[in-house]
């Protein structure tokens, strides 16, 4: 990627060039437009789509992808999940497995099973397993309220 920044008196004008389908340019417009607060992902269509973090049930990691599922859909996006987990904490994604994050306000029940795991059933009826590492992590947030 090139960057240049030519000064002018005047108003400030950004121009992006690059690939339609570039996913650093993608990420760089959701940045400029001052879209932090949505996540940008792809349907196998490849078409574009703004996800809010409320939107998000859970997310999980195959073959070093990133897939989204919203109640609706499944989106493919760039962010890791490491991302995701840290940008939306506060408004409920939380880590349940090396491979996994779920949206706690999307969780409809919680069963304890057996190797003190923690199955989560999701608003879609998925159910997303909470791993023994992370269960204690899930208690204890669920101790403080959220």
């Amino acid at each position: 990627m090139e960057i240049r920044v030519e000064y002018h008196p005047g108003e400030v004008q950004v121009i992006v060039r690059g690939p339609k389908d570039s996913e650093e340019l993608v990420s760089i417009l959701s940045m400029l437009r001052g879209e932090q607060d949505k996540l940008w992902g792809w349907d196998e269509h490849r078409t574009m789509i703004a996800i809010s973090p409320a939107q998000i049930v859970w997310a999980e990691m195959v073959e070093n992808k990133v897939f989204v599922y919203t109640e609706k859909a499944m989106y493919q996006t760039t962010l890791g999940l490491g991302d995701l987990e840290a940008r939306w904490e506060e408004k409920g994604c939380f880590r349940c497995g090396k491979s996994v994050v779920i949206n706690l306000n999307a969780v409809v029940s919680l069963r304890s099973c057996p190797g003190g795991r923690i199955e989560a059933r999701m608003v879609t009826g998925e159910k997303v397993v909470v791993s023994r590492r992370y269960a204690p992590l899930l208690r204890a947030r669920i101790q403080e309220g959220g």
